[in-house]
């Protein structure tokens, strides 16, 4: 029965991967701030930095799913920007972290309006059960996807 499940899964996320791409992976791709041009790898960058505090680079690319080499450049070019900070882990000194930058936080805030923004329209066909259900749902899959 496990492997019955287990398969089901399989198809399930790799349709979800498809659909998230094409319905909200493009929300990413959205900047028009006057100051900032970043493209989507930069503004998912920010938007997981603004959801913790301090992050070393093998943990970002891992959520990134990128190697070494391209998140390198990707961190040089948001420190570039000064967005991000690259400071040494204080517990590890052959560790660093990465954190947002003042003016990071407040881009980070004018992107998370935007993909608000984004979102309302993009579940404007659900009505407000379908809206309660696909919440707890994506809950759910969070909560699980943290135990895996």
């Amino acid at each position: 029965m496990k492997d019955k499940e287990l398969s089901s899964i399989n198809e399930n996320l790799l349709e979800f991967t498809a659909l998230f791409h094409s319905k909200i992976g493009k929300i990413f791709r959205t900047t028009n701030h006057k100051s900032y041009h970043c493209n989507k790898n930069q503004n998912r960058t920010i938007m997981i930095l603004g959801r913790h505090k301090y992050l070393s680079p093998s943990t970002l690319g891992k959520y990134l799913g990128m190697r070494k080499g391209s998140l390198t450049t990707l961190i040089d070019s948001l420190i570039e920007k000064d967005l991000v900070s690259r400071k040494i882990d204080p517990n590890d000194r052959r560790r660093y972290l990465l954190s947002l930058t003042e003016k990071g936080e407040n881009y980070m805030q004018y992107q998370k309006s935007l993909f608000d923004d984004a979102m309302k329209v993009l579940f404007q066909n659900l009505n407000e059960e379908e809206t309660k259900k696909f919440s707890k749902s994506i809950k759910n899959v969070v909560e699980l996807m943290t135990k895996v």
